[in-house]
């Protein structure tokens, strides 16, 4: 039998909607849905082949659990009473905060997985909760935080309307935009300029964003920070900003113009290496424009909540916030800022770090600390690890550190659909489903939409073997461990209730309640007209909301006063911090720049057992410019050696000029030279650039990696004795 079925994406923010061809249980090919009400027709080569990871023969169908050292396949009743007997043992001998969980960012693209994975370490009582945002944006919601009022309260883009947009390091021509729903990117960049508009690229790398600018202009990656806050010295300085707007909204105006003050376009300039007056004419042209936005990925240098802040701040000071096409707040049918801030999860610094003492951010500890709370004695010590949905051996930085520190665990658990990196090293592996096999919604992006749409999905087809989805896997530990269902006593007992009928509790119930209390819902009111859950699954292509709202800043403001506050007290040790950095100290002995890129074909680690994705060239090669390789010795096609101050990894060179001098580029992602089942993937495994990163470079407000713009070495392979 044959069907075809609608759904859609769940690897970006972009939820592509997508039609299925399903043959006898199982999806034989996917096509763009050109009937989407927002991507229409439109969706990236590594959605229409993400179905190749649910039929792929290596996949994990059954739980697994390690003796002496090999794999044996054992029942979920046996899986799961020994793992909940080992975690309570373990809780009861050390206390709650020796049981950890780190979740990655595939939970974010579930509607269910984050409610369930969260709450259940919640209920187990520890702190230990840590996940791929300190790797990836925990910095932006945190400036969001002290600047709104919300961490959720993100102001995205108005791409269709603006007349100038700064684009700083960030490439959505691939990612289609981070923290932001922009379906295809390319074509709405190249609208920009079809309608006289401006598209500057601020980026170390000529990326395929840069290639479709106005203008691109190379910077020193890690200095952004010093660009933004002299385009708004700039703009202060000549009196450009938006007086009646900051007068009307903002708080700290005053204190902002002592800030920048010294962040002069000439020291600017020496950071940075772009041209003092370069400087001042984007930042004239940018506040002179009808209508502009910068938007970027600024925060996994060693400033991140200061430079996501800096990015907001020239938004501001524009009057470009809450403007058509400037930076504005979208709206959808669930409001998540509302939802996060009544479950009281929009809390900062509510644990911090035993090791470090960091703050938490949206309840995540940061991920450097994690290997040293497994290793280093004293209360608290992590002693048992749930991984879900990531593999931070490869993704976290010094990744290999977590990897030795996970072999003195006690207990370690992943819930995945591979034996990955980080699962050949865990006592448990528990099949998961993949996201055509179970319903979804895009709840956790709501608000990043440019163009605002809802969309349900079924499952394509029933799990395979023995797959559960997340939400299933965490009920089932939660009633092993003899702790509350969703850390909450009333649905523990409704649960049970609803088992005496042959019901169970159903995570549709909680997305129908969000639907119903949110915006455009029908609050329970039956002669009320607004949606349910029910009204948008009759909407096979999903149904389009209307268009993200403008001049109602005060009413999205969740500050006490509902004006926006331009200055925390908790950046005054980030700044002082940033001023010690004014003159260049760079190190001699690590004299180049080590940045990340994305590649259209690639995402994270999970899709590199992919046939069809892999095929031609692998991307990992390390980009170096003429300048730099020729100085070193090394031809197109050498073998050299990257090293920092923590390892060394051994790589392929592509000399190109597509980098700027004093820069080199690899992906995140690859390093697949552990033990797995990915037959694929090992065939060429590729350096893993997260090794070389120092984890205990951590930014101290949002607990931010140092990813971006690391110092290192390059040397041809021979000349120190090659990669350690």
């Amino acid at each position: 039998m044959t069907e075809e079925k609608t759904t859609f994406c769940r690897i970006c923010e972009v939820y592509c909607g997508m039609i299925a061809t399903v043959e006898d249980g199982r999806i034989t090919r996917l096509r763009p849905d050109e009937d989407h009400v927002v991507s229409k027709g439109y969706a990236c080569p590594k959605g229409l082949a993400a179905h190749h990871v649910t039929h792929d023969p290596d996949r994990v169908l059954f739980p697994l659990k390690k003796v002496d050292g090999s794999w044996q396949r054992v029942a979920w009743e046996q899986a799961i009473a020994e793992i909940a007997e080992r975690l309570n043992r373990i809780r009861r001998t050390h206390g709650p905060d020796a049981i950890a969980l780190y979740t990655g960012n595939p939970a974010g693209y579930s509607y269910s997985h984050r409610i369930a994975s969260s709450n259940w370490i919640a209920a187990v009582g520890s702190r230990n909760s840590y996940g791929a945002g300190s790797q990836d944006n925990l910095a932006d919601f945190l400036a969001s935080k002290f600047l709104y009022g919300a961490c959720f309260l993100q102001p995205i883009p108005d791409v269709a309307r603006t007349r100038f947009l700064l684009v700083v390091a960030t490439n959505p021509a691939i990612s289609q935009g981070t923290l932001v729903h922009m379906a295809d990117a390319k074509s709405q960049l190249r609208a920009v300029r079809e309608r006289g508009g401006k598209v500057v690229v601020i980026d170390p790398r000529r990326s395929e964003t840069a290639r479709l600018a106005s203008e691109h202009h190379f910077i020193r990656p890690d200095t952004d920070v010093f660009l933004l806050l002299a385009m708004t010295h700039v703009i202060l300085a000549e009196g450009l900003e938006a007086k009646e707007f900051l007068a009307r909204h903002v708080e700290g105006v005053d204190v902002l113009r002592d800030i920048v003050r010294p962040f002069t376009p000439e020291l600017a300039a020496a950071r940075t290496g772009i041209p003092a007056d370069t400087i001042r004419r984007l930042a004239r042209e940018f506040a002179g424009a009808p209508a502009a936005c910068a938007f970027g990925r600024v925060v996994c240098g060693r400033f991140g909540t200061l430079a996501a802040w800096s990015l907001e701040v020239l938004n501001i000071v524009t009057g470009n916030l809450d403007r058509p096409g400037g930076s504005i707040f979208s709206e959808g049918l669930v409001d998540l800022v509302d939802v996060v801030a009544r479950l009281g999860l929009d809390g900062y610094g509510k644990h911090r770090s035993r090791v470090g003492n960091l703050p938490g951010v949206l309840g995540e500890l940061p991920s450097g600390v994690l290997a040293d709370e497994i290793t280093t004695p004293g209360p608290g010590q992590v002693r048992a690890l749930v991984v879900t949905a990531g593999n931070p051996v490869l993704s976290t930085a010094n990744g290999p550190a977590l990897a030795a520190a996970m072999r003195q665990l006690e207990c370690s658990v992943a819930l995945d659909f591979y034996v990955s990196e980080t699962a050949s090293l865990a006592d448990y592996v528990l099949p998961c489903a993949t996201y055509f096999e179970r319903e979804d919604y895009p709840i956790f992006h709501t608000q990043l939409m440019t163009e605002p749409y809802a969309q349900w999905t079924e499952p394509l087809i029933p799990p395979q073997g023995e797959a559960k989805t997340e939400w299933e896997i965490f009920a089932l530990l939660s009633d092993a461990m003899g702790v509350p269902f969703l850390n909450s006593r009333v649905a523990t007992w409704m649960r049970r209730g609803l088992r005496l009928v042959g019901r169970d509790f159903s995570p549709r119930w909680i997305m129908d309640a969000m639907i119903r209390l949110g915006p455009y819902g029908n609050r329970y009111l039956p002669w009320r007209r607004g949606f349910t859950l029910a009204a948008v699954t009759k909407h096979r292509h999903g149904v389009r909301l209307p268009a993200p709202p403008t001049g109602v800043l005060g009413k999205k403001l969740r500050t006490p006063d509902r004006k926006v506050h331009l200055w925390n007290r908790e950046l005054d040790g980030e700044l002082v911090r940033l001023r010690g950095t004014m003159e260049n100290g760079d190190d001699p002995a690590f004299p180049l720049r080590l940045i990340g890129r994305r590649d259209i074909r690639s995402n994270n680690s999970w899709l590199h057992n992919v046939p069809r994705l892999m095929r031609g060239e692998r991307c990992h090669r390390l980009r170096m410019h003429p300048e730099d390789a020729g100085r070193l010795g090394l031809a197109d096609g050498a073998r050299a050696v990257v090293r920092s101050r923590v390892s060394a990894v051994e790589v392929e060179v592509r000399v190109t000029e597509e980098v700027m001098p004093g820069v080199v580029s690899l992906p995140h992602g690859w390093g697949h030279g552990y033990e797995t089942n990915r037959r694929v993937a090992t065939q060429d495994p590729g350096p893993n650039c997260n090794a070389l990163i120092d984890q205990r470079t951590i930014e101290p407000l949002a607990g931010m990696a140092f990813l971006n713009g690391f110092p290192v070495a390059v040397e041809p392979v021979g000349a120190a004795g090659g990669a350690s």
